[in-house]
């Protein structure tokens, strides 16, 4: 929900990981030293993993199909490892990297990656900040050596922080401009409170005031660290450039990394209902959420599989009830966000100002009576069918299973994951679907914000809602 930059390229991220490889069935050739996995019925791109002196973990995929080199970094420092008092922290520090290293001003930087043909997409997250580019294979070593300069060589020019920090402020005062953007930014204060993930990664505008150089210097020492961080190398290149990456990187200098104390979120006792209301709104957003799991939980596809009957996919039970039976909204969909610490399960919709309290109405009462009876078999069989039939799309490509791999073991998760996919969804039973759902989502302990114009306030007096006005 707190997805205010969009990571790399969309198609290389998807909160479910699922994967990423080589066509189906087809003969793979793998260099010496490079292992390709198989599931039975598709083989992955192959892949090498090393880790230098540094720690800096490096994943290697080779393909040929096209005359390129991609470049990403997964550093392990989001909001997570900011302190409230200076939330946005991470978010500043990570895009001052391309706004001048020790030689060069963020002008020389973008001249470069522009002859390349080329950009550099930096983005923050909750737990992770991940940093790409890439260029036709003609083109690596300097790729290699432009990238590397921005992330271990940042200058942190002090013109150029105040540029930055006006820059993340602007962001913050329009998003109320963007009223799902909005609602959704206001759920998650609403549903983790004092954790982390509460925190929009810019910040607020009186966070961003407070933050030094000296705070952005210390956070990039303390967490941009090559035993901190992966590197997925991919595309169209040979040992000799295996080498050069080794031996440009294998310089960065490693730190102890410390451990980040947080404060966990405390889940309700009751439905609560929370009304954010400005007047002029000609829609109602409808947000509700529950605490989720960890990516790492053993109930992960479980739930992935009961969530496409209860809202995952077109034909889903919410989209049925309240979309075509009711006509109170075009869209209606969950879905459980995932992240390192404990997730979320998430309901978004939106509707007309007049039926706003009947959509959350008829909407918890679908909830309601999913936790309550479950998936029957032929809903199960399709979702199930609706998820591996969705894979395919997943597996194209190596830059794809590069991310795939680096997120896998960021969450701890083996590749297994990848090459059993089918197999572990196949196995999955009426039984062990509804009750994983049934053990997460408990439709009396919700949380909700609606955001809509003054006028709906009336509707959900029966909530007994919290009220919050705005100018």
């Amino acid at each position: 929900m707190n997805k205010l930059v969009t990571f790399i390229t969309l198609p290389l991220i998807c909160s479910t990981f699922i994967a990423c490889s080589s066509s189906s069935k087809r003969q793979v050739e793998v260099p010496a030293g490079y292992t390709a996995k198989s599931n039975g019925s598709f083989v992955l791109q192959p892949y090498k993993e090393v880790v230098y002196d540094n720690g800096l973990k490096v994943v290697f995929v080779r393909d040929t199909t096209l005359p390129r080199v991609s470049l990403t970094l997964m550093v392990r420092s989001g909001s997570m490892q900011e302190a409230e008092r200076v939330a946005g922290l991470n978010a500043l520090t990570s895009y001052m990297l391309e706004q001048g290293t020790q030689k060069k001003t963020a002008p020389q930087i973008a001249d470069d990656f522009g002859q390349l043909g080329t950009s550099l997409d930096i983005n923050p997250g909750n737990d992770v900040t991940t940093i790409y580019s890439d260029s036709l294979n003609t083109g690596a070593q300097d790729l290699l050596t432009f990238f590397a300069d921005v992330v271990m060589n940042p200058a942190f020019n002090d013109r150029e922080i105040l540029r930055m920090r006006s820059q993340m402020q602007a962001v913050l005062q329009k998003k109320i401009d963007d009223p799902s953007s909005f609602a959704s930014h206001k759920m998650d204060d609403f549903l983790y409170g004092k954790h982390p993930y509460a925190r929009d990664i810019h910040g607020t505008l009186d966070s961003l005031r407070r933050i030094t150089k000296q705070d952005v210097i210390k956070h990039y020492l303390t967490f941009f660290r090559p035993n901190n961080s992966s590197l997925a190398v991919v595309g169209d290149f040979d040992e000799n450039f295996e080498n050069k990456v080794k031996e440009v990187f294998s310089v960065w200098t490693k730190r102890t990394v410390p451990a980040v104390k947080i404060t966990s979120a405390v889940a309700p006792q009751a439905l609560q209902v929370r009304l954010v209301v400005k007047k002029g709104l000609q829609q109602t957003q409808i947000r509700i959420a529950q605490l989720g799991i960890p990516r790492n939980h053993s109930d992960y596809l479980p739930l992935r599989v009961s969530n496409e009957v209860l809202g995952g996919s077109f034909a889903s039970r919410l989209n049925q009830a309240v979309r075509d039976d009711l006509g109170l909204t075009y869209s209606i969909h969950s879905f459980f966000d995932t992240k390192k610490d404990v997730g979320s399960f998430d309901v978004s919709t939106f509707t007309k100002n007049e039926t706003a309290g009947k959509a959350l109405e008829e909407t918890l009462r679908v909830i309601a009576a999913y936790t309550k009876e479950g998936a029957n078999k032929k809903e199960l069989s399709a979702g199930k069918n609706q998820l591996i039939g969705q894979f395919p799309r997943a597996i194209e490509t190596a830059d794809r299973l590069a991310y795939n791999l680096l997120a896998l073991d960021f969450y701890g998760i083996p590749v297994e994951y990848l090459t059993k996919f089918n197999e572990n969804v196949e196995k999955i039973d009426l039984k062990s679907a509804n009750s994983a759902f049934a053990k997460v989502v408990n439709p009396e302990r919700l949380k909700v914000i609606v955001y809509g114009d003054v006028s709906i306030i009336p509707q959900f007096a029966k909530y007994k809602p919290e009220i919050e006005r705005l100018p």
